[in-house]
This record gives C-alpha cells, sequence and structure tokens, in this order.
C-alpha cells in the first residue's frame, strides 16, 4: 500500500528528530515494516540524508542519496512518521503523516514529500505581501558559537530593480525579525532578484551574504552570528605617517580562516590580497598561496580576493570560536582590463546604488566617475590624488605617500575600497592591487568631512579616498 504524505506544520523537525534514537537491527516476528522516498518539492530531488522515524518508538532510519528509507520491526499500531532535515530546519517546517495503521506482517510503503516552493510560500506568506511580489526568502540564524537558534535578530535583504523604464536601479531593502526558533521569513520580494542578506543583533552583524532569485518564488538562506566575545582586532605592521590606516575597533571572537588562493587552472597564487571583507583582518599570499586569519568574527561572513590581473573572488565562509574553517579561493579569470560601463544609465545605477550620486549632491569632497578617471589615463591608482586639490602625493624609493595638505599634524589618510577599510602593509600599497582603469569612481574627502559610513572611529580625524571599483558597481549591490 503506497500513499504520499505531504508536509504538516508541528514543532520544528530538529526536536522531533532528537526524541527518535536508532532502529532495531531485524526484523521481530508478528511486527510490520515501512519503506518509501522523502523527496524535497521546493528543490525538485530526493531528500538525500533525511531521518525518518516513527512517532512513540525509538526506531529511526536515514534515506540515502536517492531518498529511500526502510525501517523494520515496527509493532503493530497507528502512528505518525517524521522525517527532519536541514533543509526544513532553516524553512522553520516538519514533515509529519497523517496517522497510519500497521498490522502484524504487513510491510507497507509510505512516500514523504515536502510542498513545491509556490504552495509553501503561498501557505507562509500574508496575501498582502504577495502582492508586492511573488517570491520569498526563508531560513534560520543560529549563534556561531553554541549553534542555539538565534531569536529576535533583524534579518535584512537589499537589492536594486530598474525603474523609469529600465534606464535606473533604485535600491530596496527587506527585513524581518527571527521567531524564538531563529527562523525568518521575507515575503513579497521579486522573482528575480540579485541583492545581499545581513543578519544583526545586539550590534554584532554578519557579513552581506550574496542571495539570487533566478525567476523562482523561494530562497532558502540560514547564517549565523557570534556571541561577540570581547576581542579588539589588530592591524598589521603600521604604516608610516601620511599613509596610515587606524585600526576600527570591532568586537570579535577568536574564530580563524585558513586557506589556499588559485588560479583557474589549479595553480597557487602569491601576491593576492585576502581580506575578510568589513574587517582590518588581511594577509598577502606567499608563493603557495596559502593565507591565516585570525581574531575573526564568528558567524557567517564574506572573505575576497584580489590580485591585479584577475577579477576579485569572493566566497561566504562559516566562522565559529574555538575552531578554524578552510576554503579555496580560485580566480576565475585573468582580466588586464575589467570591462567598462557601456552606457550612461548602468554608470548612473551602479553609482546610485552604493549612494555615491547622493553624496556627491550635498557637495562635501571631490568625485571622479568613471569618465573623468579613464580621461587621466593615470599608470597607477596613486597617480590619480595628483589630480585632486588639497592633495600632494610623493614617491620615496618604493613607497607612495599621499598627503593631505589641508591638515597639520599626524596628516592621516584612510582608504575605503569597496565599502571596506583598506589596511596598507606599506605605503601606497593600493597600487598594487588596484589599477586605475579597474577603478569607477572615486570619493575624497578632507579632515573633517569624511562621512559617518567610512570614518575610522579612532582615527576621526584623517582624510579619507573611497573606492569604487568597475567589478562593484557591475554588481549593482549597496554599500556595506
Amino acid at each position: 500500500m503506497r500513499g504520499t504524505h505531504f508536509l504538516r506544520f508541528v514543532a520544528p523537525a530538529a526536536m522531533l528528530a532528537a526524541a527518535l534514537h536508532p532502529a532495531i537491527a531485524q526484523q521481530a516476528p508478528g511486527t510490520a515494516s515501512v519503506s518509501g522516498i522523502v523527496f524535497d518539492s521546493i528543490r525538485g530531488h530526493p531528500m538525500g540524508g533525511a531521518q525518518v522515524g516513527i512517532q512513540g518508538t525509538t526506531l529511526l532510519a536515514v534515506a540515502d542519496g536517492d531518498g529511500r528509507f526502510h525501517l523494520d520491526s515496527v509493532p503493530p499500531g497507528t502512528y505518525r512518521m517524521v522525517a527532519s532535515h536541514p533543509i526544513l530546519d532553516s524553512l522553520g517546517i516538519s514533515l509529519v503523516t497523517p496517522p497510519i495503521t500497521l498490522a502484524a506482517g504487513q510491510s507497507r510503503t509510505v512516500d514523504m514529500a515536502t510542498p513545491s516552493a509556490s504552495a509553501l510560500v503561498g501557505q507562509l506568506c500574508p496575501a498582502a505581501w504577495l502582492t508586492r511580489g511573488p517570491a520569498a526568502l526563508f531560513g534560520r540564524i543560529r549563534n556561531a558559537d553554541t549553534d542555539q537558534p538565534l531569536g529576535n535578530a533583524r534579518v535584512s535583504v537589499v537589492w536594486t530593480e530598474l525603474e523609469l523604464g529600465g534606464l535606473r536601479k533604485v535600491p530596496h531593502i527587506r527585513a524581518a525579525t527571527t521567531d524564538a526558533d531563529g527562523t525568518y521569513r521575507i515575503c513579497g520580494l521579486p522573482a528575480t532578484l540579485d541583492g545581499k542578506v545581513q543578519v544583526a543583533l545586539a550590534g554584532r552583524r554578519s557579513g552581506d551574504v550574496p542571495v539570487t532569485l533566478n525567476n523562482e518564488v523561494l530562497a532558502v538562506r540560514s547564517l549565523s552570528l557570534g556571541t561577540g566575545a570581547a576581542v579588539v582586532a589588530t592591524a598589521p605592521a603600521a604604516a608610516t605617517a601620511g599613509d596610515t590606516v587606524p585600526v576600527k575597533p570591532r568586537t570579535m571572537v577568536r574564530a580563524r580562516l585558513t586557506g589556499r588562493v588559485l588560479s583557474v587552472t589549479g595553480e597557487p597564487v602569491a601576491g593576492a590580497r585576502v581580506q575578510l571583507e568589513g574587517t582590518t583582518r588581511i594577509m598577502n599570499t606567499p608563493a603557495d598561496g596559502s593565507f591565516e586569519l585570525d581574531s575573526l568574527p564568528s558567524g557567517t561572513q564574506v572573505v575576497i580576493a584580489r590580485r591585479i590581473g584577475y577579477n576579485p573572488v569572493e566566497q561566504v565562509v562559516e566562522l565559529s570560536s574555538g575552531s578554524a574553517d578552510s576554503v579555496t579561493l580560485r580566480f576565475e579569470q585573468a582580466v588586464s582590463v575589467l570591462p567598462t560601463v557601456t552606457t550612461e544609465a548602468q554608470r548612473t545605477s551602479g553609482l546610485q546604488a552604493v549612494g555615491f550620486t547622493t553624496r556627491e549632491k550635498m557637495g562635501t569632497g571631490f568625485f571622479l566617475d568613471e569618465q573623468q578617471i579613464d580621461r587621466r589615463q593615470a599608470d597607477r591608482f596613486t597617480d590619480l590624488m595628483r589630480a585632486v586639490p588639497g592633495f600632494r602625493v610623493q614617491t620615496s624609493g618604493f613607497d607612495t605617500y599621499v598627503y593631505d595638505v589641508r591638515q597639520t599634524g599626524t596628516n592621516c589618510v584612510n582608504y575605503v575600497v569597496d565599502g571596506t577599510p583598506w589596511v596598507s602593509m606599506s605605503p601606497g600599497d593600493v597600487n598594487s592591487f588596484l589599477l586605475p582603469q579597474n577603478v569607477g569612481a572615486m570619493e575624497v574627502y578632507h579632515a573633517g568631512q569624511t562621512p559617518a559610513e567610512f570614518i575610522q572611529p579612532t582615527a576621526s580625524g584623517c582624510a579619507t579616498v573611497v573606492i569604487w571599483t568597475k567589478w562593484r558597481l557591475s554588481r549593482g549591490g549597496p554599500k556595506r
């Protein structure tokens, strides 16, 4: 006898699975057996690895790669079957059958399946929200260091949409607060979306994690957030006067990330700059392409690698205190010059998305867009600073110093690249990782003029150079 049973909303799957224990190894006389398939209708494939149990018993089976399971030695009676799986935990739902009756000696087939993505969105999202958009983002937020669910955390997704007949990209944001079990649901999203999702709680935040919908109605993205144990990051060797980038105080835990940077052919890449986005933790890779970053914020974060001759590569990582994660960053393609933005509408859209246009209209600072930068035909990035009023560029040996001539005393200059603070290993080392033809826009602020989002709290009196790469602007994503 075969039947397919769909999702029933009860307690979270993880809680149900915890009450189940390993199955009896052999069929006992006078008992029944149950076989079937667990299917993930949301992603359209079998739910391999799902744990399937029978409530009221100690029986438990793990579905194979094809979603098949088998349970022996089931005492006669009426039961509900339950399946648990990480995807169900992320959605905050459980898969439970209606009551089934098993007789002695009976072998019964019971298939289990989740609702389709569209059905699930329709059931869990208010109709009023779906009038704004047919899609939704679901997930679960957990504590990266204790693995416990995080309630009352704010999850936000940001993206841009083409408006005014496709001539302008307008940024949008939608947010939700997690329930006590850590689950969240953000409804009313467009079916086509390329954005970022982030979780924040009590001053702590995750990285900006990519999320994409390609004409779909449901995306699932779970994240984690660290406890925020008090450890303050320190910078690499201090840069000399005139090119100092002070450290921004940030609550850290001692998470660690190791890995390698490879070329598209699998060869190690030396001299790549690896940085955890939003932090001052960086390293330049040696000949074997390896890297190690410590004193990192735990939780879901984003690591990025840069090197002249390659497009930047970024990857989402899960960090926790007391353990190290390891990743491989692979440059997908080598390029000498990134493609230029071809239309005025595309140029404007990218600048609007990162807030460049708004800040330019405020009239504070000096601004250069892509066309103005290209016209300067600079050989090195710091050559672009020679055209900025009130700044002086001086080269000494292999080092290049940038000075704010209106400043007295420390005369420090901070760099911010694609929204993340740039820690200088040596004066002017930005020249080693950014070519002028890769820069899509620049904002330069004298000391005391820097907008709040770019200020380094320990050195608020420094001048600031904000750099937006063509790679970042072409993605249309919001600034950090």
